[in-house]
Parts: C-alpha cells; sequence; structure tokens
C-alpha cells in the first residue's frame, strides 16, 4: 500500500478527497493531510510519503514552494506530484513541468481522471520497488563479501602515510571491483561514503578539523542526476590525495608539538618562554602557539603551569620541603604566586593539600 499526503488549505478538499474515490481498491492509503505547504514540511519529518497531492495556491508556503523544499533542499528528484489548482491558465502547467511534475488536475477534480492518474503513478512506484529490491540484494550480496576486499584497508593505510601512486592504484582496483559486481552508482556513494567515515574518525583523533577538506562533502552530494561512477571515481581520488595530505599535515605537526612538550617536561622549572622554544625549532612563536592550543586544547602557559603544579603535588607529598621551596623547586620564585595558582587548580592551598592527603 503505498502512502498518500494531500496538501490544501481548504477544509472541503481535505476531508472531501480522502473519499472521492476507494483509494486502497487502488493500492493507495491517505496517511498524512497537511493546511499548507509549511504544514506539510513538518509532517513529512515524522512520515514520509509516496505521493503528494497538493494545491499551488496556499498561504504561508505554497504548493510550488513544498515541491523546491522536496526537489531541492530533500534532494528528492522522484517524488510523484499531482497538482490541484482553481486556475486553468498555462502558466502554473508551464511551471509545474519545470518543477517534473507530470499530473495537473483542475478543480473540482474529476474522479475517472484522478483514478487514470493514479494508476499511471502506481506503476511507476512499482518499477521502482523492482530497481530497489534487485540493487538491495546486489549490495547484501557486496556486504557479504566487502571485508574481504583487501584494498579498502590497504588504501587506508596508502593514506595515512602519504603514498600517492599507491593511493591511485588501489582505487582502480577498488573501482574495477565495483564494475564486476555492476554496482548502480548510488550504491558505490554509500560505500565511498562510510570508507570516509572512518578516515574523518581517524583525523578526528588525531587533532585535525574534517571540516578543512573543502571537498569532503562533494562525494555525497553529488545530485542524483549527475551520479555516474567514473565521476564519483574523481571525487574520490581527489578527496583520498587531500586526506593523504592533510593527515601527513597533522603528523608534522604532532611531532612539533611532542618536541615543546619534551622541553617543558625537561625545563619547565626553569623561567621557559614560548617564543625561546619557537627559536629553537625555527618557527613563528605565534604559529606556533596556534598549533600548540589547536593540539592540545590549551595555552603554552597554560600547559606548563599544569606541569609545574602536577611536580609541585608530587614534591608535597613526597619530601618535607617547606612552601617557599616547593614553589621554587617547580619554577616560581614568588611563593605567593604559587599559591594563587595552586587554588586555582586545587581549590585548596598546598599546606592544605599535604594535610588532607596525609591524613588520607
Amino acid at each position: 500500500m503505498y502512502k498518500v499526503m494531500i496538501v490544501d488549505d481548504e477544509p472541503s478538499i481535505r476531508t472531501g478527497l480522502p473519499k472521492i474515490i476507494d483509494w486502497e481498491a487502488y493500492d493507495f492509503s491517505i496517511t498524512a493531510v497537511a493546511r499548507n505547504g509549511d504544514d506539510a514540511r513538518r509532517k513529512l519529518e515524522k512520515d514520509y510519503p509516496d505521493l503528494i497531492i497538493t494545491d499551488i495556491k496556499m498561504p504561508i508556503l505554497d504548493g510550488f514552494g513544498l515541491i523546491h523544499h522536496i526537489r531541492k533542499d530533500l534532494n528528492d528528484s522522484k517524488m510523484p506530484f499531482i497538482i490541484l489548482s482553481g486556475y486553468d491558465e498555462f502558466a502554473f502547467a508551464k511551471r509545474a513541468l519545470q518543477y517534473n511534475v507530470k499530473s495537473y488536475l483542475i478543480k473540482p477534480v474529476d474522479e475517472e481522471e484522478l483514478i487514470t492518474l493514479l494508476v499511471e503513478v502506481r506503476k511507476e512506484l512499482a518499477q521502482e520497488d523492482v530497481f530497489a529490491n534487485f540493487y538491495h540484494q546486489r549490495v547484501e550480496a557486496f556486504n557479504h563479501n566487502y571485508a574481504e576486499i583487501e584494498e579498502f584497508q590497504a588504501l587506508s593505510e596508502a593514506i595515512e602515510n602519504n603514498r600517492t601512486d599507491e593511493i591511485k592504484r588501489l582505487i582502480e582496483r577498488i573501482f574495477h571491483r565495483f564494475e564486476t559486481e555492476k554496482l548502480h552508482p548510488s550504491i558505490v556513494q554509500v560505500h565511498l561514503g562510510n570508507f570516509f567515515i572512518k578516515i574523518c574518525t581517524q583525523i578526528k583523533e588525531m587533532g585535525g578539523l574534517v571540516e578543512t577538506l573543502n571537498r569532503k562533502e562533494s562525494l555525497m552530494t553529488v545530485h542524483l542526476s549527475n551520479l555516474n561512477v567514473n565521476r564519483l571515481k574523481n571525487i574520490f581520488t581527489e578527496i583520498s590525495l587531500d586526506c593523504a595530505d592533510y593527515i601527513e599535515e597533522l603528523k608534522k605537526s604532532c611531532r612539533v608539538i611532542n618536541r615543546v612538550k619534551q622541553y617543558v617536561e625537561k625545563y619547565y622549572y626553569k623561567n621557559i618562554k614560548l617564543k625561546d622554544i619557537a627559536e629553537l625549532l625555527y618557527m613563528n612563536q605565534a604559529y606556533l602557539g596556534q598549533l600548540f592550543k589547536k593540539e592540545t586544547g590549551m595555552l603554552f602557559c597554560q600547559y606548563v603551569n599544569n606541569k609545574r603544579l602536577q611536580n609541585a603535588k608530587r614534591l608535597l607529598l613526597r619530601t618535607d620541603l617547606p612552601i617557599y621551596q616547593v614553589a621554587e623547586r617547580v619554577g616560581y620564585r614568588n611563593v605567593d604566586y604559587f599559591i594563587q595558582k595552586f587554588k586555582e587548580g586545587e581549590n585548596c592551598t598546598p599546606l592544605e593539600y599535604k594535610n588532607n592527603h596525609m591524613k588520607a
């Protein structure tokens, strides 16, 4: 049974149209009724129909606005529409054709004409069901062997290590497999999207931003009318190479930040400054500061302060040094400033920290 949504601002249409014919006799069921296009748009989110019968002239959002929303915003080029209108004007019919709407009825609705249209729509929907079932079977058969396609794992490793020639060679082999399986481009698109979910996860784990990959979304937003395997392969190759370059940059960033961390670990008790480290690494101080914040989530001075406080807590619990000497040992020349920073981090003074933990 195919689901139908009726959209009309006239109450007589909303209540009368469901009664004009025996919908179930033609394999249809009225599952939603909306007052206008905006009302229909909200109801689409809860229950998506197989056919929409809509008026043109409606308040808030008219019929063409609803069709535009489904065609463009929802990227649904196949939803069948039957347009109702009390205006027998060629301009309306011409505009309807631009939206790929083939069915156009003039109010009051003729019962026989409506039945004829429903029969035609049912045939089209039935053909699409056969098509969908066929590819569903193909996808299930492909998924059964999906894990066995070593090229995907190999491609992931090639991207991670930025091996350009190997990336291109593996993509050729993967798409040869797609061609052998005779998969529809839309199914290929889904599998490629799933692969890049893994790559994007890896990039995020490395502290990268997926948004910097400008072409990322283009893989999944290729319009159905322009969808073909060759175009997908070109986009897929471009994104793979972009990801490989980006991961290489992230690795370099990680190596630089690790060197900064090692320096802090070794010299935290001294008067270390980001400027001095930047000079040692032959880097711009501002850029290094931004890179450090991006990789660690904190400013360089905050990181140094945290390292000093960690070591201060260790000294407090393992030695009998007075507070001022603990402060000096971890790099604070002013004991009052040390106590202030300690309270900010631990919500207690160094002495209170020591006493509380010694009792425990």
